[in-house]
């Protein structure tokens, strides 16, 4: 079994607030497994980001749920069975944005669904202040081929390679949230 890993990024949110919306969240009883007094926090100058309990599965609606609660945007990072990572950009519980590297993963979809996985460099930039180029070349479909081979960085200073699940950490860096607890 490969690595499981949510992450959560709230541009313009305390640390108090991300806090609360995660204990009402968890309090709702659902079956995300959410355990708030298990999560990592970390503040940054612009936010918080949140490295979520392990089990916990809360995804596109726990996105949804805490960007409702705090009443700005949430971001939930994930990395999925070691396999790929993505992201869910939420603000009063709709999704904005989506990313997934490989769409189809579980099986084949329709082009059209595939391109609302594409993720979108100029919402991010907008949301998090940061050029869209310094974000663009995270944001491209992978094959398998590209998971089972390096494939190269998709910025210079990145640690690791375009394919790589941990690609989610350079892309986090990028937008101000180093993946460091």
């Amino acid at each position: 079994m490969g690595l499981f890993l949510q992450t959560i990024i709230a541009p313009d949110c305390t640390e108090g607030e991300i806090r609360e919306a995660l204990q009402q969240a968890a309090a709702q009883g659902s079956d995300m497994e959410l355990d708030p007094a298990q999560c990592r926090y970390a503040v940054h100058g612009n936010g918080v980001s949140v490295l979520l309990n392990d089990g916990c599965i809360g995804f596109e609606g726990l996105a949804e749920a805490l960007s409702t609660q705090v009443g700005k945007p949430v971001m939930l990072l994930y990395i999925y069975d070691g396999d790929f990572w993505g992201y869910f950009l939420c603000e009063n519980g709709s999704v904005l944005d989506t990313f997934n590297p490989m769409p189809d993963y579980f099986e084949e979809i329709p082009e059209e669904q595939k391109e609302s996985m594409r993720g979108n460099a100029a919402l991010i930039a907008d949301y998090f202040h940061v050029d869209p180029a310094a974000i663009e070349k995270y944001l491209v479909f992978w094959t398998w081929e590209d998971s089972e081979e390096e494939d190269g960085k998709a910025y210079e200073d990145d640690e690791f390679d375009r394919g790589e699940d941990w690609q989610m950490a350079d892309f986090m860096r990028s937008l101000g949230y180093p993946y460091e607890w």
